[in-house]
């Protein structure tokens, strides 16, 4: 699938604004360096709308709850529905979500701009760089700092800002824990992963909901329980036809599977009849669920890093993205590009992964 005419236009604008509108800011001069000892209130500013992005963002929230324990966090994000995956971790305080057509419905833009003015943090941190939609929201925020790395596109007004330099981590997962540099704190020894900090009232919710899906179907135990979601964005999308090879490969590899084809609003029926199928529109449930099951099997797709951060077991199958920068976190999780492979190829080594 190519990528919609409205998104390249996008892509292509939001640079050229952005660069047109840094010529006439005047941020020559900043800080680097943040006392985190003043800062009692955040607001993260990621008004994104797809879901792997705001996950993203758990590793930087998990790091401030252990040097900053006492500090309250907002998110400000793009997605109402995956913004709920963050509002019960431990130290958030809320998540708001900027609708997505804000800028043609001007009545609910200035509700929405006072309702953002009324509160004060102690620092704004601006995740998104460069992006044009973050900055504005930026501008709108009170904050006695606004921090951001440096970005040849920047124009809203920051206290803080510094160069980028090298990267600690190479995923795209890890990258918001480079704004530990500005509290002068540690990188983690050990490498973190994606987490959302479920609870074990949401473990056992939907571990019931597994078990209740396999009763239902006359399923008994000693079965190897494999998720699998089968929607992408764009060209990452891998087609049906694989999948249902894949499927019937995998029950020659191994009769003791059981396959469940996880539905969304845009898979809304399951691939055949051969697999069961599930869905839940609370994606904390959602997540543990995947933790529930033997396997969770996908593309690079939002849901791949929900189950990472929801501790499943993963096999990632990449066929455009680079493994390294998005693959699957998480030690015991495997990414591989299938790339010119067969299903029958995949599916003996799915087989020999659970």
């Amino acid at each position: 699938m190519k990528i919609p005419l409205h998104v390249a236009i996008r892509k292509k604008i939001s640079p050229l604004l952005n660069r047109f509108l840094a010529l006439f800011s005047n941020n020559t001069s900043h800080k680097t360096s943040i006392d985190k000892n003043e800062i009692a209130t955040i607001v993260l500013i990621r008004p994104n709308y797809r879901i792997g992005n705001l996950i993203f963002l758990t590793p930087l929230i998990n790091e401030l709850a252990i040097h900053l324990p006492n500090a309250k966090i907002d998110v400000i994000v793009g997605m109402k529905l995956a913004g709920k995956i963050l509002e019960p971790m431990p130290n958030i305080n809320k998540v708001i979500d900027i609708p997505r057509k804000l800028l043609m419905q001007p009545i609910d833009m200035l509700r929405y701009i006072k309702q953002a003015r009324s509160i004060k943090y102690d620092l704004a941190i601006n995740v998104s760089g460069g992006s044009t939609s973050a900055q504005i929201v930026t501008t709108c925020i009170k904050a006695k700092y606004k921090a951001s790395f440096y970005d040849k596109k920047l124009w809203a007004h920051f206290t803080h800002v510094q160069e980028r330099g090298i990267k600690h981590y190479k995923h795209m997962g890890l990258e918001s824990l480079e704004f530990l540099r500005f509290f002068n704190i540690d990188f983690p020894k050990k490498q973190p992963s994606l987490d959302i900090k479920l609870t074990e009232e949401e473990k056992q919710e939907a571990q019931q909901a597994l078990n209740q899906l396999l009763k239902k179907n006359n399923i008994t135990a000693n079965k190897k329980i494999i998720a699998i979601f089968r929607n992408a964005r764009f060209d990452k999308k891998i087609p049906d036809t694989w999948w249902d090879e894949w499927v019937k490969s995998l029950y020659k590899e191994n009769e003791n599977c059981i396959i469940i084809d996880i539905l969304s609003p845009d898979i809304p029926t399951k691939l055949n009849d051969k697999v069961l199928e599930y869905s839940n529109k609370n994606l904390r449930i959602l997540g543990a669920f995947f933790q529930a099951c033997d396997l969770y099997v996908s593309a690079d797709t939002g849901p791949m890093h929900l189950a990472v951060a929801s501790n499943a077991k993963i096999l990632a199958l990449f066929n455009k993205t680079d493994i390294e920068i998005y693959g699957a976190l998480g030690e015991g999780n495997t990414t591989i590009d299938i790339e010119g492979t067969s299903p029958i190829v995949v599916a003996k080594t799915t087989a020999a992964f659970i």
